[in-house]
């Protein structure tokens, strides 16, 4: 056995890579769990293992699970790699988008669990990378799934550009991502793509294997105003391709539509928004899951531009779909709940949201479990519902709770938490603890400011929050300063005639008449 030094600082890429070198000298076959929180640090790790590895004449192996695959299909991708690889290391990635939406993670896990002995006991040393949040649904769904592992590794570390503080945002798949490893992986993607093509890969393939990844890549920090360029570039890049309609394409669509709208670009998000639904119904049917996807995203959108009467039949026809196909205890039929429910807030039609949002919070909590970042979104949603009705006792520890899920699971300068830190601090506001309101508000502005941008709408939102703390203190000139951005910025994003725009405009008359005439 060789002699390597470990390094002192846990869960950085030389602890890790050092960890991992002593475990592959085993004369046996194992298994070990490893958790990374950034692809960069991890695929460093694994160019670092692969070079020592070949130099000790050790082989090294690499599978990355296709996406949404029957857990049984999992299974057996994995199988027909570990029944004939001979001895030495192989690296599994992609747990977290190998299982398809249809089927429940307990139920998948279930699976894996039955064929558990085939999977570990075998003559190769094998490394599941998993991503935190993943990592934490599974234990929750098996929680013995730790007795599989001969060990657990946790991969801290991020790589970094210019030696910038990491600045994490949390993906739909809920995965945690680095902007700038967000940033270089599709940058590194459309190198790839481009050389690709030069060498006459087929339009399909380029998308599939370079244009999606990119994609996700960017849609784990896509709020952010810095890769504002990127989302136009590869919109650019799939209408150059020739490519009939498929359901890749759809997902392409449907991903950049995404991009837009988080980072308050509507009108550019609509068209694909629409398109990708008539692809989906047009190649997967009506009554298809990622049709009513599509339907709750196309909803969502005109929800948030104040088009809810436009919005109201998507989302039901999102959820009914949900409940025929899924079922109506799958996370997604929740997904669908918790987002009627809302637009019915919008609306002022309390007693029909609450019942839809009780329901939605009690599938996360039993599918998801009780510290999962949609189980945080739920308990939110409802405390605001509460809140509207004027239960403030009831609100309360539910926005603490949720607050609390999304600082530990998305860290501290999360969107997600800067919107708990604005909710808790209305709540505050409304029970006149205006001392504890104050630093929360502030606090959620810098968020929004630093991961969406000085001109988004959550950013105008947030400066109006504040805005009326200030004038419930009567510190007016405060927050006349305040609202006047808020309102440029609501303007120019969502139009003259949103809403939230109406609303800002309101406010900021009202506390111009409480200004001295000059």
């Amino acid at each position: 056995m060789y002699p390597v030094a470990l390094s002192k600082a846990a869960g950085t890429i030389a602890d890790i890579r050092d960890r991992l070198l002593l475990w592959a000298n085993r004369p046996v076959g194992s298994l070990i769990k490893a958790e990374f929180a950034s692809e960069f640090a991890r695929q460093r790790v694994i160019d670092e293992l692969r070079t020592t590895l070949a130099d000790r004449g050790i082989p090294f192996y690499e599978l990355v699970l296709a996406t949404q695959q029957e857990p049984v299909d999992v299974v057996q991708q994995i199988l027909a790699q570990i029944e004939v690889l001979p001895a030495g290391v192989l690296s599994v990635t992609g747990f977290a988008s190998a299982f398809t939406h249809k089927v429940l993670l307990p139920d998948a896990m279930r699976v894996l669990n039955y064929n558990r002995d085939k999977l570990v006991a075998n003559s190769l040393c094998q490394i599941w990378w998993m991503t935190p949040i993943f990592a934490n649904t599974s234990l929750f769904a098996m929680p013995d799934i730790t007795s599989w592992f001969i060990a657990q590794l946790n991969l801290t570390e991020f790589v970094l550009t210019d030696e910038v503080e990491p600045k994490s945002i949390n993906s739909g798949d809920g995965v945690y991502a680095n902007i700038d490893d967000a940033r270089r992986r599709a940058e590194k993607l459309l190198q790839r793509m481009q050389a690709a093509q030069a060498s006459g890969v087929d339009d399909g393939e380029l998308l599939e294997d370079f244009l999606l990844p990119a994609l996700e890549a960017l849609a784990e920090a896509g709020a952010h105003k810095s890769l504002h360029d990127l989302s136009l570039q590869f919109e650019g890049l799939l209408g150059r391709l020739k490519l009939t309609n498929s359901v890749q394409v759809a997902l392409a669509l449907a991903r950049i539509a995404r991009l837009y709208e988080s980072q308050g670009r509507y009108s550019e998000a609509e068209p694909l928004y629409l398109r990708s639904l008539a692809i989906r119904e047009e190649q997967l049917g009506a009554n298809h899951p990622d049709t009513a996807t599509s339907l709750n995203n196309l909803a969502y959108l005109y929800q948030s531009t104040g088009r809810y009467l436009e919005a109201e039949p998507l989302y039901v026809r999102s959820l009914a779909i949900s409940e025929e196909q899924l079922g109506v205890s799958h996370p997604d039929t929740a997904t669908s709940l918790n987002n009627l429910a809302g637009l019915y807030r919008s609306m002022g039609r309390y007693l029909e949201a609450e019942p839809l949002y009780v329901r939605s919070l009690v599938v996360f909590e039993e599918q998801l479990g009780a510290d999962h970042p949609d189980t945080s979104t739920s308990l939110n949603n409802l405390a605001g519902l509460y809140e509207f009705t004027g239960r403030y006792v009831e609100a309360e520890p539910l926005y603490v709770r949720s607050l609390t899920i999304r600082e530990e699971q998305l860290g501290a300068n999360h969107p997600s938490t800067a919107t708990s830190l604005n909710n808790l601090a209305y709540l505050y506001q409304s029970t006149g603890r205006y001392l504890e309101a104050e630093p929360l508000y502030v606090r959620s502005l810098a968020i929004a400011e630093e991961q969406l941008g000085a001109n988004h709408p959550d950013t105008a939102n947030s400066l109006n929050n504040l805005a009326a703390l200030y004038y419930y203190t009567y510190r007016y000139s405060e927050a006349e300063i305040l609202l006047a951005r808020s309102l440029q910025i609501a303007e120019n994003t969502l139009g003259i005639n949103h809403p939230n725009t109406q609303s800002i405009r309101e406010n900021l008359e009202i506390i111009r008449q409480q200004l001295p005439e000059n």
